[in-house]
């Protein structure tokens, strides 16, 4: 027996169960409730604890439409549709955000703002863009916008909007406000990125795979998807697992939300016309 070659064999498979049980966060997902084909084109969820409600923006067309078909449903936290048709009159609506009693939505070429107090759209903040995908808020109420076909993310600061960052080969899609960074997710890439709020600075945290699309915290940690149908656990250091993947039926994963009090993923399945949720266990 040649021990040598057996013992590098060894080597290199203990290395491998190392790789899976040591690098990667150890968690799954596990489906509690679904909702199925009630949508039209869903393609962000996103849970307002203040309300105890789940919004879920349907885009009912084109993604890249002016026609006035997309809309906001609203669910309740155990999977209840309350209301299909909650907000109408929107242009392929996207990711979401709350400040205080304001939903802001990424409506394709301008951001949305829908009083919650009043269940009507306001006013609308046109910012010429190209391609509106994700939305999220400091906790200042500035509010992030990106655009990923023209390589922008915007920021509206007082009522007013601007280039906030620009170039860079991101084509910058979710986005989740912390205290001291922008986390961005790059679809071009595949990267998730932290963004200093004064330097601009942009700096890699890792590199999961392409077509990213929505970023949620999970404690000190992060829920990233993929829009062909993946899902990830994202630690901190930037280790990652993989705990969702519906590649095979083709059902995409889509811009998720979370619950945090119940460890609750939300996943709308764009074209699957579905909001799925799973708790996320350790």
């Amino acid at each position: 027996m040649n021990y040598r070659k057996v013992g590098a064999i060894l080597s290199i498979l203990l290395a491998g169960i190392v790789n899976l049980t040591g690098d990667e966060p150890d968690i799954t997902a596990i489906q509690k409730w679904s909702l199925k084909q009630v949508f039209e084109t869903p393609e962000s969820a996103l849970y307002d604890a203040e309300r105890n409600v789940i919004y879920v923006s349907n885009i009912n067309g084109s993604p890249s439409a002016l026609d006035g078909n997309g809309f906001i449903s609203r669910v309740s936290p155990d999977g209840k549709l309350l209301d299909l048709r909650w907000i109408e009159g929107l242009n392929a609506p996207k990711g979401m955000a709350v400040f205080q009693d304001t939903l802001y939505v990424a409506d394709l070429n301008a951001i949305a703002l829908i009083d919650l107090k009043q269940a009507r759209l306001i006013k609308k903040i046109d910012l010429k863009a190209k391609f509106l995908n994700d939305v999220t808020v400091d906790d200042k109420g500035n509010v992030y916008c990106s655009d990923n076909r023209a390589d922008i993310i915007y920021i509206v600061k007082n009522g007013q909007p601007a280039v906030w960052l620009s170039g860079g080969s991101y084509d910058p899609n979710g986005l989740l406000a912390k205290q001291d960074y922008l986390v961005m997710l790059s679809s071009n890439k595949g990267t998730v990125n932290y963004i200093d709020y004064e330097t601009k600075t942009v700096k890699k945290l890792n590199k999961i795979a392409g077509s990213l699309d929505g970023v949620v915290a999970c404690g000190d940690d992060y829920l990233v998807s993929s829009w062909p149908g993946e899902v990830y656990y994202v630690s901190s250091d930037g280790r990652f697992r993989k705990i969702i993947d519906t590649k095979a039926p083709k059902i995409s994963s889509a811009d998720i939300g979370f619950i945090p009090q119940k460890r609750l993923l939300l996943v709308p399945t764009f074209g699957d016309n579905s909001l799925v949720a799973y708790e996320i266990v350790r």
